[in-house]
This record gives structure tokens, C-alpha cells and sequence, in this order.
């Protein structure tokens, strides 16, 4: 414990020390000022893309929902025809093969048994063929790799799904690891609440601003959505 006398200051010498400290602080000040910048409004992740809120806006209110959704539900009734009605879910999947062989895939399955049922496809020889109608591919379809891929997976997808969004990882493997014998077509698939309104906001970057720009909103939109693999921390 330090003693009364050394903590005792004369009044000239506490004016310095009081008039140094003042200094120091507005010089602080100054300087916090011009380092920190003013706080910014984040950006839509549309807008992280290349899309302005005002084409977006205009583009949304452009858009005939109801034609879209008419379409998604043709493909997908099509596509899941021999599926019952309450065995239906997200991620769906049908696994394409230029040799005219198809295997489906329900649910988010692990890397190992989607790529087993891709060699299926490759040889012609799967165990449980797809018994579905899936509607071809176009070039209305969003796709990552080449339409003529000897493997074409189309995936029926949601935005607000969780298992989706655990499954992306494991078809993004599959298209990197192909050496372009594999490619990726997302289809939606909208049953969870407010997914709609997000596929909508994703064709119109895809109309605004093209292919890429499309896949990279929709990692922007999967990014929004935790899972149950995400960390605690990551959760908060």
C-alpha cells in the first residue's frame, strides 16, 4: 500500500498533468474521427451482386408469380410423380445420365452415397431406377457446368430448407471433382413459409444479371439460413 505523502501533487504541477490529459484527449478524438468511419446501412444481398433496390423492386413487381408458381408445380408434379405425397421433401434430386440411365436421390444424402448412385448412372446399371417424368433441361434452367455433362443432377431445392442447404456442399464436390463430367441444375421447390418470395427475388437476379450472378445470390440466401451444423457461435 503506498503511503499519504507519495500520493500528494502541488496545485502547478496537477494544472500541467490536467491540461496534458485535456490535450491527449482531444487529440484522441480528432483522430478516432478521421480512423473510424461513418456506420453504413449493410448491403441486400442482392445488392452484393450487382442488383440495386430499385431494379429489384421494378423487377418484383414485374414478375407474373402466378405463372411461376404454376410452372414450379408442373415440373415438380412430374418429376415426383411416383413419389407419394407424404414422402415428398426437400432436397429431391434425380441424377442424369447421357446413356439414358436415372437414379433419384431423397433427401440431403452424405457425399458417399449420392456419388455411389452417380457411378450407377455412369455404368447403366442402377439398382432402384427413377421411375419419375423429370422435365429436360433447358437453357431456361440454372445450371453449374455443361448442359452436354455425361451426369446432369437436378435438384429440386428451398431456400429456407436446412437439409437444402447441408446438401450444397456435397453437389458442389461432386460438379469439382468431376473433371466436367458432372453438372448441377437447381430447381425450386418452395414449401417452407417466405421461400417463395425468395426465388422470386433469385430469378430476378437471374434476369438482371445473369447465370452467375444467380448462384451467387442463392449461396447469399443459404448463408441466411443455420442449420443444425452450425456452431453455437455461428448461431448467435
Amino acid at each position: 500500500m503506498e503511503d499519504s505523502k507519495s500520493q500528494k501533487i502541488n496545485t502547478p504541477t496537477a494544472i500541467i498533468v490536467a491540461g496534458v490529459l485535456i490535450m491527449i484527449a482531444i487529440l484522441l478524438t480528432k483522430s478516432g474521427n478521421k480512423i473510424t468511419p461513418t456506420e453504413t446501412k449493410s448491403k441486400t444481398p442482392s445488392e452484393q451482386v450487382g442488383v440495386t433496390k430499385e431494379q429489384m423492386a421494378q423487377c418484383l413487381k414485374d414478375t407474373d408469380t402466378a405463372a411461376l408458381q404454376s410452372g414450379i408445380t408442373s415440373s415438380v408434379e412430374s418429376a415426383m410423380k411416383a413419389v407419394p405425397s407424404t414422402e415428398r421433401g426437400t432436397p429431391y434430386s434425380v441424377i442424369v445420365g447421357s446413356n439414358g440411365a436415372k437414379a433419384e436421390v431423397r433427401g440431403a444424402e452424405p457425399y458417399e452415397n449420392v456419388k455411389k448412385l452417380v457411378d450407377e448412372v455412369t455404368s447403366g446399371k442402377v439398382k432402384s431406377p427413377y421411375k419419375g417424368d423429370l422435365p429436360p433441361v433447358t437453357t431456361d434452367d440454372h445450371i453449374i457446368g455443361s448442359m452436354s455433362a455425361p451426369i446432369i443432377i437436378v435438384e429440386y431445392s428451398d431456400y429456407e430448407c436446412p437439409y437444402c442447404k447441408a446438401f450444397e456442399p456435397t453437389l458442389k464436390r461432386l460438379v469439382s471433382e468431376s473433371n466436367g463430367n458432372v453438372a448441377w441444375v437447381f430447381r425450386h421447390w418452395p414449401i417452407h413459409q417466405h421461400s417463395f418470395e425468395k426465388l422470386v427475388a433469385a430469378e430476378c437476379v437471374s434476369k438482371i444479371k445473369g447465370n452467375d450472378a444467380f448462384w451467387k445470390y442463392s449461396d447469399l440466401l443459404f448463408g441466411l439460413l443455420k442449420t443444425s451444423n452450425d456452431s453455437v457461435t455461428d448461431q448467435l
